[in-house]
This record gives C-alpha cells, structure tokens and sequence, in this order.
C-alpha cells in the first residue's frame, strides 16, 4: 500500500523515475504482453496492430530518459508503481476532474462495459483512479452481501446408507451393488449454499485486489468483504467464470456486482505467483472513447425521425482501394445526409486562425466523405479543453461543376464536454446538438 504514483497527461512526456529506470526492460515486456492480449474492442485489425506495445514511448532527451504517455488513458500498475494517464483537455492539477469526467463519459460508450460510471457518486473524489473503483467495489460489494447473501442449489453425488434426494442407478450399480455393498447408496441431491461459484469469485476478486489498492481505508473495505466469505472456498477465477453465473429476479442487483468482478478479472494480470504480485491494467484509446461518447448522446438526443447509424467502411473507389470511415451519419425525413465526424484534438492548435483550426487532411477527408455518401452537409466534431471558452461555428464551402450537388458544406463545431456536473454538461452539449443537427438549418 506504499505505491508510487505517476501522473501522465496524454501526449506529454515526463522525467523517467528512477523505480521505472531500473527496471525499464521488465516493465516493457509487461507492457508488450498486455499489449498482445488486450481484447480488440475498438475496430483494431490483428494485421494492422503492432507487436510492441503502443501505450508508452521511452525517449532520451539530453541524455536524460523521459517517458511519453500516447492516445491511452486511464492507469497501469506494475508491482509497486502506478501509472495514470489523464485526457490532454486537462491538466495535472485536474486529474481529479478528468477521471470524473471519463467516469461519465465511459457511461455512454456502449463498446465498453464499464459498470461503475452510475455507482460512483458525482461528489466522491477520484484523485486516483485505480484506487476510486476498487473502493467503489469494496463498498457496494459488502452493502449486498451483507444485506442479501447469495446461496444456491448445488447438485452432489454422494454414497450414503440412507436415501437423501434419489437414487443415481447408474452409479449404484457401478460402485455398490457390483462390489456387494448393496447397502451403500449413490444419491444425488441438491443442497442450499453460500459456499458457490459467484461468493468464491467474489472473493478472490477482494483478495487480489486487497494486494494492489493503496489506502488503508480500501484494504480495510475489502478484508471486512473477505471475512463475511470466510466460509467460502480460496479457488481462482478468470473472467470467464463470470459468464456461467446465473440469476433469478430475487438477485438481480448482484448483476452489477458480477460486471465489475469480470471487469477486474478482465483487466489484470498475474506474473510471478510465488510473490502474489498483482498487475493491473485499464487503457483506452481516447479517440475512440470521445467517438463513442459523442455517438451515444446523439443516439439520445435527437429525435427518432432522425436515424443516426455509426461507423460504416467503404471503399472510396470503384476498384475497391482506398478505404474511407465516417464517424457517422445522420438521415433525415426528407433523405437529407449529412456526415459527421469526431476529431479529439485541440482544434486551434496547429492552423492559421483563417482555417478555424481544421487541418487541410481533415478537409479532404470530408470532401471524400460526402462524395462517397452523396450528401452536400458534413460536420467536424473537437471537443472543448476544461473551461475553455466556445467559439463560434465556422462554415466552409465547397463548389465543383462535377458535383451533382450544388456545392458542399464543412461545418466545424466546438462541443462542451466538460462540466461542474454530469447533469449540467449533458444538457449543454445536448443544446448544441440538437442546433447543429436540426433539419430546419
């Protein structure tokens, strides 16, 4: 529980730590195998994906070694070091806001199941990451089983001189009447338990993570969990275990309890058993984080005559080359398209104030996007930086002779993604929204 802490903003780099430095090779084969065995969740291709991880880049700089966090957020642990790499709209001295704001961001993403976004409170701290959802699992996890213990019928087969449930014949003749002990019966009978599948992967669950939290407060949680299980068996779990659990209506709270069980058990790693060192790991590529985001409150927002469809690969020509992806695409009542993109990047970064911060590859890529989807309207998406200012709209357009359509309009959109709260940032953004995509401008 005496962890060092390291705190990344995404792109940026910092000075190595000597406890990395030290053992720099160790923690990049740790990350080349959480590179190699991270679900593809996003749309990577196993051709397109590189063998060496894409997390972290180690550089020199003046002869000195500094490491670069990439597009991934969240946080890493490896043996007594954290990691957490925060979203580049904010500073370091947000972390705590940034985390709350991934937190809700994640809860309408719908390619990751992130099952704290609705439990964690809006006013709880979340200055590290890791250590927020674990005691966020230590506490609901002990409210439920305390107050609603799991038990199940579990089916066993027993050799008992007397009947208990019915008789399995098979096994009787096998085992008694073949050997004479025709008094000794095979039953099989179902018995109601606490000790089951679900408490045991409930408890190893609390175990391993009683190895990796670093506030007595959480350890503290999760060995009260521990000792409640007393009675049920240490076995080992794998993500997979969480799949085969089954429940009536009576139990339907311990559903969330299940996802966050597969969450932790999905996103560690054990190595070196003999030591019980626990390695855990929750990155995500924060493009595809925005992008989902963005597309699960325009899915909510807009009204149904509006059918909004995702991402859709095509080729760009007739010889089948050149593959093209929107974000998504917008139809209207009256068969109007318009495409939609998403770009997480500072938007007035790197171009001339004339440009309104898009790039000329971003403006190219809509052109084709439109010709392709035959639509004239198309709108580029950036997020705003922590209590960055908005700017205006800025209109772009497009004539050709050779288009079909009279000309094509690029719209480049600021959208309000952070906030005081949840509730005040989603109806901002839903606001802008619903203006940018209303089909009466």
């Amino acid at each position: 529980m005496s962890n060092e802490l390291i705190t990344l903003i995404e792109h940026k780099s910092k000075l190595l730590p000597n406890s990395i430095y030290n053992n720099l090779q160790r923690f990049e084969e740790f990350l080349d195998t959480i590179w190699k065995s991270r679900p593809l969740l996003f749309g990577d291709s196993k051709k397109q994906v590189s063998k060496r991880q894409q997390f972290f880049k180690f550089e020199i700089v003046n002869g000195k070694q500094y490491i670069r966090a990439c597009k991934y957020v969240g946080f890493i642990q490896f043996e007594d070091i954290v990691i957490q790499v925060i979203p580049k709209l904010f500073t370091i001295e947000q972390s705590d806001k940034a985390f709350k704001h991934l937190q809700w961001w994640l809860s309408y993403c719908k390619r990751v199941n992130f099952p704290f976004a609705e439990i964690i409170s809006e006013t709880e701290s979340i200055d590290e990451f890791p250590e927020a959802i674990i005691r966020c699992f230590a506490g609901f996890t002990y409210k439920l089983v305390s107050s609603t213990p799991y038990h199940q019928y579990e089916e066993f087969i027993e050799t008992v001189p007397y009947m208990r449930g019915r008789l399995n014949t098979q096994q009787y003749i096998n085992t008694s009447l073949s050997t004479g002990n025709w008094h000794q019966l095979v039953c099989d009978y179902e018995q109601f338990v606490f000790n089951n599948r679900l408490n045991q992967i409930i408890k190893h669950v609390a175990r391993s993570l009683s190895i990796v939290c670093r506030s007595k407060d959480t350890h503290r949680a999760l060995e009260k969990l521990i000792f409640i299980l007393n009675e049920v068996d240490d076995l080992p779990a794998i993500a997979q275990d969480c799949d085969t659990i089954h429940f009536n209506r009576f139990f339907h709270e311990y559903e969330v309890c299940v996802d966050m069980c597969r969450f932790f058990l999905s996103n560690s790693y054990l190595s070196q058993p003999d030591t019980h060192q626990r390695h855990f790991c929750f990155l995500l590529p924060m493009d595809y984080v925005f992008e989902d985001f963005i597309f699960g409150v325009t899915e909510d927002v807009l009204p149904k005559t509006i059918k909004v469809a995702p991402q859709k690969q095509e080729y760009l020509t007739r010889e089948e080359v050149f593959l093209i992806k929107s974000d998504m695409v917008l139809t209207y009542a009256n068969e109007k398209r318009v495409i939609a993109d998403t770009k997480y990047k500072k938007r007035w970064e790197y171009t001339e104030e004339n440009k309104a911060g898009i790039t000329q590859s971003d403006l190219y890529q809509m052109v084709s996007y439109c010709i392709r989807q035959n639509s004239s309207e198309a709108v580029l998406l950036y997020p705003l930086q922590y209590e960055q200012e908005r700017t205006e709209s800025q209109l772009f357009h497009i004539d050709s002779p050779l288009l079909n359509i009279k000309s094509i309009c690029i719209r480049a959109v600021d959208l309000p993604v952070t906030g005081a709260t949840k509730q005040e940032m989603i109806k901002e953004l839903e606001d802008t929204l619903k203006q940018v995509f209303n089909p009466n401008t």
